[in-house]
């Protein structure tokens, strides 16, 4: 990923006609007031460069300067044109935003999994009003886990011609859970910890933020290659077969990185099939039997490995950076019947 500084001011004139961005600037200086974020103090931002606009009647801050007060890091991602937002949870920091990212992740079902919660992260794509809210867990073999959804924002995030990245602050800030206000008669925007912590509903388990056409606000189901099985034995009411559990879900593809010698072979059938040969530990998962995985469909048992876990599915993809972006995560599997 790239910084925002970095971002390539090539893209600006184009967006600015596709935008049709009609910025205007107050009579006076719009001013936003921090109330005990990353100390116990009240506190306004100084916007030394960029000033805030607004945009059909909604405030827009400089990305950078805004996430920074808020106690935040701010990441540009280029090639998925998208801005990240990270808050770090942490239960015993002198900063009072911090505790309460902690308190808010620890209020998420972790579905009975052993996972250390670490942060929040918003994903804000360019000029587009559709934004991923993730709150990030390690599991107990140090990989990122994230519970998240789709956020619907009312505006969204745009360049402005002299290449600052500007955010929306109502919509950036209430995607972790923060209060806003706003007050007329000074032109100014406050934010606060509010004193009840609601989370989202209809949280689960995606796919980290990734590069490309794989970043994971642009997977769709269709990502991951279908197959027609012929000899799978399931009777035609759908029946799903013997619940194994919940697994995790890691990914991998024929190259050297993920398959090493092995390359576009499996140990059990042959060629490696992506979409579906899947690598699993035959204590739990018998070889060359077919399963059921919740959100991929109907997988073969064709391949293993030294770093298969008893509960643990390795699936197949077509590509290196498919697999990075699709990442980790954890689903039910039924042993087909």
């Amino acid at each position: 990923m790239k910084k925002l500084k970095k971002a390539v001011l090539a893209v600006l004139s184009a967006v600015l006609v596709v935008g049709n961005i009609n910025a205007v600037f107050a009579d006076g200086d719009i001013s936003v007031r921090m109330n005990g974020i990353v100390s116990n103090d009240v506190s306004y931002i100084n916007f030394t460069d960029t000033k805030p606009i607004q945009i059909d009647n909604r405030t827009l801050t400089p990305a950078r300067a805004m996430a920074e007060a808020a106690g935040m890091e701010v990441e540009w991602d280029q090639p998925t044109q998208t801005a990240l937002l990270t808050l770090k949870a942490d239960a015993n920091s002198d900063r009072p935003i911090e505790r309460f990212a902690s308190e808010a992740i620890n209020k998420i079902d972790g579905l009975g999994l052993d996972m250390t919660p670490t942060s929040i992260t918003a994903a804000l794509r360019l000029n587009d009003s559709n934004a991923v809210i993730r709150y990030n867990f390690i599991d107990s073999d140090g990989d990122n886990v994230p519970f998240g959804k789709d956020y619907e924002m009312v505006s969204q995030a745009v360049f402005i011609e002299d290449g600052t990245l500007m955010i929306p602050i109502r919509d950036s800030m209430e995607m972790f859970g923060l209060d806003i206000e706003w007050y007329q008669d000074e032109l100014c925007a406050e934010v606060n910890i509010p004193e009840e912590i609601d989370i989202p509903e209809g949280l689960a388990i995606i796919p980290n933020h990734g590069n490309g056409k794989y970043s994971a606000d642009n997977l769709a189901d269709n990502s991951i290659p279908s197959i027609d099985i012929e000899d799978v034995p399931v009777d035609n009411d759908q029946q799903l077969g013997t619940y194994l559990g919940k697994f995790k879900i890691t990914h991998y593809c024929p190259c050297a990185i993920c398959n090493g010698g092995w390359g576009a072979y499996t140990a059990w059938a042959g060629e490696l099939i992506p979409g579906q040969t899947i690598a699993v530990n035959p204590k739990i998962i018998p070889k060359l039997s077919w399963v059921y995985v919740d959100g991929y469909g109907y997988r073969h048992a064709e391949d293993t490995g030294s770093g298969i876990g008893e509960y643990h599915i390795d699936m197949a993809v077509p590509t290196h950076s498919m697999a990075v972006a699709l990442g980790v995560v954890y689903k039910d599997v039924y042993l087909v019947e």
